[in-house]
């Protein structure tokens, strides 16, 4: 570029001529040098730059994992020593180690918990296994924590030959003491590394293994909950505060199962305190109250539990299930939807989906989405679904007596497997066989609302029907917002020759639950008994509008 200007003095006449070369990036001007040249230079400078950009990401990636490895509770598993005979087959000291931490990651995996119920800060130790002479990031981590002179915790120990049994004995290592981690012994070496994996649970994680017993001690008559309650206590002693509140409302739920109900609301109330925003320790200590027939005072929390925000779609799930259970089927409705946007394969979601469609009366809907929760593997870990009942309200007997079957196979004789029982006998005609299970149901939750006009029903299949008038009278009392405890009242009074008392009654249930077919169907042949015609054709009219729309399938949205 030329460009002329004077110089020095303003006032001079003649100019001299000034030349520079502006600088252009990347070497745009080629300077004569020819095409190809300028094009290898600027390449070359691109390419400098960008391997320059990948180097510093590398490094800024391989930064990032070692602080994030430094920052995490490990716990290193040694290899363990074994006798010679043992190692002959196959079982050297790092395969026995590996079969350990095989043995501990499948309990993590199958206890059956929602992740949610863990706390923020949860103090869960990860488990690495320590291979010497491998070169890993976590080999260099190892090597840092030396260097610095960092805490770290080794688990390791010996196999030795007592008679004809095996005895594995861990120990817990640092750099200042070293402690006995667990003593064990059998004949059979997957046995002992199975229970030598508890051990190690309960040093790295002892919430999951509390569910590990719970799962195992449930099923005991009467529970005991031994173990599951020695390890509450020991994680109450070493977990830090904020995981408080989880291990109370646990200690709760296996005093409630042993009908301490006292002790079970004071865990819950402990629980509360520890941490106030935890809606599912509403829910137990409601099912507590419940069980001691303070059936407004469970009401209440349940309320409670539902004005507490959940953000993640497990604990929404929870929340349309409460009040499904509460009969605020809109917010059910929503709270359902809510958790399937968050999380549409969740087989928890769709097994809350199936709760809500049907206290919504939707019973075919019901019915798949209990089914597609049960595919996905959510029986194995979360609680019972209303799939017996569902397939009970749509007639098909068969159906609902397997569903029944399954849920008792699974989770033994709960409130819940009971009560499905009872609805699958009594649409398969067993009225009196329903009345046994629904009195075990009762007697397990006797504010289950539906129990109550469940046993009702069966007493007035069987013919007892002043029998069955009381217990309709129950059931209302437990729980006034079942439209077929009114219905089954109505139907009671008709029965009893009291026709002129049945359509008041059937009108209660209408405006308890308008979309309860049923009900429109017996006001309107209860009237029409009576001569009244006229006022029982838009009854009718009604009842069929009022089925078809609960044929419609809802929407996921």
């Amino acid at each position: 570029m030329r460009i002329k200007r004077q110089l020095f003095r303003p006032g001079r006449r003649n100019l001299t001529t000034a030349s520079f070369e502006a600088p252009l990036l990347f070497g745009l001007s080629t300077d004569g040098q020819g095409t190809l040249p300028w094009l290898a230079q600027n390449l070359s400078a691109i390419f400098t730059i960008a391997l320059s950009a990948v180097l510093i990401a590398a490094l800024a990636a391989v930064l990032y994992a070692i602080v994030r490895e430094l920052r995490r509770n490990t716990i290193f598993l040694d290899p363990i020593d074994v006798p010679r005979a043992l190692a002959a087959r196959g079982f050297s000291p790092a395969v026995v180690a590996e079969r350990l931490l095989d043995a501990l990651l499948a309990m993590q995996r199958r206890a059956p918990t929602l992740k949610e119920l863990r706390g923020v800060d949860a103090s869960a130790a990860l488990v690495d296994l320590q291979v010497p002479g491998r070169f890993s990031l976590q080999a260099i981590v190892r090597y840092i924590h030396r260097l610095l002179r960092i805490r770290e915790v080794h688990v390791g120990g010996e196999i030795t030959r007592e008679g004809n049994d095996y005895e594995l004995t861990l120990r817990s290592r640092d750099q200042r003491s070293v402690t006995i981690v667990g003593v064990r012994r059998s004949g059979d070496i997957g046995s002992l590394l199975a229970a030598a994996a508890e051990d190690v649970l309960r040093v790295v994680d002892p919430w999951i293994l509390a569910h590990h017993y719970f799962a195992q001690e449930t099923r005991e008559q009467p529970p005991e909950f031994t173990r599951t309650l020695a390890t509450l206590e020991h994680m109450l002693q070493h977990a830090p505060a904020a995981e408080r509140p989880w291990a109370l409302n646990m200690q709760g739920i296996c005093l409630m199962q042993q009908r301490q109900l006292m002790q079970a609301i004071e865990r819950f109330r402990d629980a509360v305190a520890a941490g106030p925003q935890l809606p599912f320790i509403h829910q137990n200590w409601a099912n507590a109250l419940d069980l001691m027939g303070r059936f407004d005072e469970a009401r209440a929390h349940r309320v409670r539990a539902l004005e507490i925000p959940a953000r993640t779609a497990n604990l929404i799930a929870n929340g349309a299930i409460n009040a499904s259970l509460l009969h605020r089927h809109s917010q059910a409705l929503a709270l359902a939807r809510r958790g399937l946007a968050l999380e549409p394969e969740s087989g928890w979601v769709w097994g809350a989906w199936g709760y809500v469609l049907f206290g919504l009366h939707r019973f075919e809907q019901a019915a798949n989405a209990c089914e597609r929760s049960l595919a996905s593997g959510a029986r194995e870990r979360y609680g019972s679904l209303p799939l017996a009942m569902a397939y009970a309200a749509l007639g098909r007997p068969e159906k609902a007596l397997a569903a029944a079957l399954n849920e008792i196979e699974r989770a033994g004789e709960t409130e819940e497997a009971l009560k499905g029982m009872g609805f699958a006998r009594l649409a398969a005609g067993d009225a009196r066989g329903a009345v046994a299970n629904f009195d075990a149901a009762l007697a397990n939750a006797p504010g289950a609302g539906d129990a109550a006009y469940g046993r009702a029903d069966a007493l007035l299949a069987l013919g007892e029907l002043e029998l069955a008038l009381v217990h309709y009278e129950r059931a209302v009392a437990v729980d006034p917002f079942y439209p077929q405890a009114h219905a089954g009242w109505a139907h009671a009074l008709r029965a009893l020759g009291r026709i002129e008392e049945a359509p008041a009654r059937f009108a209660v249930a209408v405006r308890v639950d308008s979309a309860y077919a049923p009900a429109y169907r017996g006001w309107a042949d209860t009237l029409q008994a009576l001569g009244r015609n006229d006022e029982a054709r838009p009854l009718l009219e009604r009842a069929e509008a009022v089925e078809r729309q609960n044929r419609e399938p809802l929407s996921l949205r």
